[in-house]
Formats: structure tokens, C-alpha cells, sequence
């Protein structure tokens, strides 16, 4: 067709049916991508939540092992699997119990330490019903 010729009724329906075939081809790419994205992020978050849940696990684990070594009295033990929980994440929980297998393993400096920084991180953290730790504490100032 050249410059001067008129454009025919014929003609402007083939170039709306190729604009709309543009248009309906770049909806399904955009709809593709769309599902393609959301399938990646629902794969993300299933990673995430497995992640979480064994470290959680693996803290929980750690965490029972430890307080079960430091009422038998086996502080190094206590010492050693409570590290290993704090290195997955640092919490109040952990954090008293280490305090606390530092006093059984006569240590009140690092017992004060440690107890304070979980009381700071959780004013509510239980106080496990020991009579030596509540002593201690009571005699440190950290509770009433």
C-alpha cells in the first residue's frame, strides 16, 4: 500500500486483530510470569518454613539435652550442648540457662552476666524452681 492510497475497512480490521493478538499475547506472558513468580515464592517460603522448623528442632533438642546435663550436675556437658544451641540463635531461655550452668560451675561473674542479658532480652522469662538459682539472683539484685 502505498502513501496515497486510502486505507480500506478490510485493512483496519487485520491491523485490530493483530493489535489484539498483541495485545492477548503479551496478557499470557504477563499471566505466565505472574504464575511463574508466585510458583517461586511459594517454593521460597516452603524452604523457609522447613528452615525454620529444624532449627527450631535442633535448638528445642539441644536446649532439653543441656538442662537435662545440668540438673544430673554434668556442667561441662551442660555447657558444651548449650553453645551449640546458642549458635543457632540467641534466645532468653538459652541464655539463663547458660547463666545458670555457669553457677553450678561456681562462676557468679558470668551467672549475673548471662541472667541479666536474658532478663533484659524477656522481663517474663520463667525462673526455673531451683532454690540456689532463685538465691543467687534474689542475692544479685535481678529479682525480688
Amino acid at each position: 500500500m502505498s502513501v496515497s492510497e486510502p486505507v480500506t475497512s478490510g485493512q483496519n480490521e487485520e491491523a485490530s486483530t493483530q493489535t489484539e493478538s498483541s495485545n492477548k499475547s503479551s496478557n499470557d506472558e504477563v499471566d505466565l510470569e505472574k504464575a511463574r513468580r508466585d510458583s517461586l515464592m511459594q517454593v521460597y517460603k516452603e524452604e523457609l518454613h522447613k528452615d525454620y522448623q529444624t532449627k527450631a528442632n535442633r535448638i528445642t533438642t539441644l536446649y532439653i539435652l543441656s538442662q537435662q546435663k545440668f540438673y544430673s550436675g554434668e556442667y561441662q556437658d551442660a555447657m558444651f550442648l548449650i553453645n551449640r544451641a546458642l549458635q543457632v540463635k540467641e534466645t532468653a531461655d538459652l541464655l539463663a540457662l547458660k547463666g545458670s550452668i555457669y553457677l553450678g560451675l561456681g562462676s557468679i561473674e558470668n551467672f549475673v552476666a548471662f541472667w541479666r542479658r536474658a532478663l533484659e532480652m524477656d522481663e517474663d522469662l520463667p525462673i526455673p524452681p531451683s532454690p540456689a538459682i532463685v538465691d543467687e539472683l534474689k542475692r544479685q539484685g535481678l529479682i525480688e
